[in-house]
């Protein structure tokens, strides 16, 4: 019979932790970084939300997962919204979903965005597309070689824009790795100068926020570390992306470019320098997450399904919050197309807020600022 029980990090014993370490090491679809035990055990110092749970037969620990207990029993990501994946780490002989889990925790339901889908038919409610994945494992010649043959337009033009590079510039400067607190700082500038131009909530406003991306940049674990590349041209600053890596993925997280330099493409120079380097470094696969914008399309060759939607727990805790969120669902589903469109482009923007802030009055400040906006 299982047993399920939540823990604060700072009650998780010495062993516990070598248990999640070990559940999360023995399968390969935990290789990403957002897994890592330690990532969690980061949150936990800046979040006190923070809960590890923890599912057990008999003495053997079988499933663990980490995430935020909100009032009314429901749950969020663990360090959402950036844990780009998230979901329970189980032992693959037992059928253990995440509505079991979550149920047997005790908890309402979780909002997900980056959920790895499991076994069972997708839950209702949820929502599966496709993250752009690079497997670089065969080295860098052979990778190229096939992405110019599937989008020879593509490098053609990129071709073109190095060399437009090298005409108007002296010198194109790659930094796989940097430490600087001046190219850390001009990201989160361009990122913040992003959410206020789009529009959408600044996530990285909140403290616990930027605390946990002091804390990341400065660790490195057994398999996880953060590493920023960025692109210069003259010594001027075109293009960064701060990314959190295992030892064989990285992960494509925080990015930002140079608007009055987005004519030379800088964003898409940018992957095209890191990706060599990864080989080397024994990272085959890079992870640029959902959608087909800019570079994710020509630079991908494979993608896997990743969930977003609503999870059900156990019914008999969902507060009266939680049903009024069930409420507005169910009205994007009935309004006139347009009318259900704008719901939905609401739900999304107060879901970050929700995500993001942790005080009564940081959230209901960031639910009228997404509410206000004209183009939800």
């Amino acid at each position: 019979m299982l047993k399920f029980a939540l823990y604060r990090p700072a009650q998780m014993s010495r062993e516990l932790w070598q248990a999640y370490t070990a559940l999360r090491n023995a399968r390969a679809i935990y290789d990403d970084p957002f897994f890592d035990p330690d990532f969690a055990r980061l949150v936990g110092e800046v979040r006190e939300d923070t809960r590890i749970g923890v599912a057990t037969k008999g003495e053997d620990v079988v499933g663990v997962w980490p995430l935020h207990e909100r009032p009314g029993g429901w749950s969020r990501p663990i360090g959402g919204p950036f844990s780009d994946w998230h979901g329970p780490i189980v032992q693959p002989e037992h059928n253990l979903t995440a509505q079991t889990f979550l149920n047997g925790l005790g908890l309402s339901g979780m909002t997900v965005f980056g959920l790895q889908p499991q076994a069972e038919p997708m839950p209702k409610g949820m929502t599966r597309v496709g993250a752009n994945m690079t497997d670089i494992s065969m080295g860098w010649n052979a990778y190229f070689a096939a992405q110019q043959q599937a989008w020879p337009k593509h490098f053609k033009k990129m071709r073109r824009l190095y060399r437009n590079v090298e005409r108007d510039f002296s010198e194109l400067q790659f930094n796989w790795d940097d430490r600087s607190d001046t190219s850390f700082k001009r990201l989160i500038g361009l990122k913040q100068d992003q959410f206020a131009r789009t529009g959408f909530h600044d996530v990285l406003k909140p403290e616990w926020a930027r605390g946990l991306l002091d804390r990341l940049r400065s660790y490195e674990g057994p398999r996880m570390r953060v590493r920023l590349a960025t692109l210069c041209f003259d010594g001027q600053h075109a293009a960064s992306e701060m990314n959190l890596q295992s030892d064989t993925v990285m992960h494509g997280w925080l990015t930002g470019f140079e608007r009055d330099l987005g004519g030379y493409s800088p964003g898409n120079m940018l992957v095209q320098e890191m990706l060599p380097q990864m080989p080397g470094e024994g990272i085959q696969t890079y992870d640029a997450g959902p959608g087909l914008d800019h570079y994710k399309r020509h630079y991908a060759n494979f993608q896997l399904p990743v969930d977003s939607g609503t999870l059900r727990g156990n019914a008999k805790t969902v507060a009266p919050a939680r049903l009024a969120g069930k409420a507005w669902r169910w009205g994007e589903g009935v309004m006139p197309a347009k009318a259900g469109e704008l719901m939905k482009r609401a739900r999304r923007r107060m879901d970050q807020v929700s995500l993001a802030e942790l005080s009564v009055g940081a959230r209901i400040s960031g639910v009228v600022g997404a509410l206000g906006q004209r183009e939800l």
